[in-house]
């Protein structure tokens, strides 16, 4: 039997209904922001590394900087989007005479609210021990101290560096909080009344939002 060629018309409807069934295929893959309901999309639901920050609101932008620490900072930044200064001196001043007051460091910060630390370790001189001091017990115990000065504001350690004339290192450890409207230098002074010397000096100011003063009286 011999078969006929499909008419026009018949070519025509077969695109028609491939097409339709085509579009229908898609439109039922599609779905617009109407058809979600609130809530109802979740973690698991996207795709990591599918959404860029770019396409976040300016709000939320600033949130996760900030809580990431990417933004543009000087200093060290510490978790939370904090911002610590730190001035550090490994070794010195060397063989400081007895009651005389040194700077040992300084650190600039700028204007802000700031968590203030300091530590050194002071080491003492003895020299040699002759009967006379050793019969009134001249060099018994000597002290070393140290003075943190931020802009005004200061705080102090007092630590026993010689005992018999033997030497006792002492840590010596300082820390207050401070509020500067403007640049200020934050000073770590030292002095002892016997010869000394530092090694492994350390202040660190921290940078916080702010600072509340409570005053105990009791």
């Amino acid at each position: 039997m011999k078969l006929r060629p499909p008419s026009p018309a018949l070519v025509i409807s077969i695109i028609a209904l491939c097409t339709a069934l085509a579009g229908t295929a898609y439109a039922a893959t599609v779905i617009t922001s109407k058809e979600i309901r609130n809530g109802t999309i979740q973690n698991v639901d996207i795709k990591k590394g599918t959404i860029q920050s770019s396409r976040l609101s300016p709000g939320l932008q600033r949130a996760v900087t900030k809580n990431t620490g990417s933004g543009k900072t000087t200093g060290s930044s510490a978790a939370g989007g904090r911002v610590a200064y730190e001035a550090i001196r490994k070794s010195g001043p060397e063989n400081v005479p007895a009651n005389q007051i040194v700077t040992v460091a300084t650190l600039s910060v700028p204007a802000g609210a700031y968590v203030i630390t300091a530590n050194t370790i002071m080491t003492a001189f003895t020299g040699s021990t002759n009967l006379l001091e050793a019969l009134f017990a001249t060099n018994g115990s000597q002290s070393g101290a140290c003075t943190l000065d931020a802009a005004g504001v200061t705080a102090s350690a007092l630590q026993t560096i010689v005992v018999n004339d033997r030497q006792t290192p002492a840590t010596l450890g300082m820390q207050l909080t401070r509020t500067v409207g403007a640049p200020a230098d934050i000073k770590l002074q030292c002095s002892a009344a016997i010869p000394w010397r530092l090694s492994e000096t350390s202040v660190i100011a921290t940078k916080v939002d702010s600072l509340t003063l409570t005053e105990v009286t009791g």
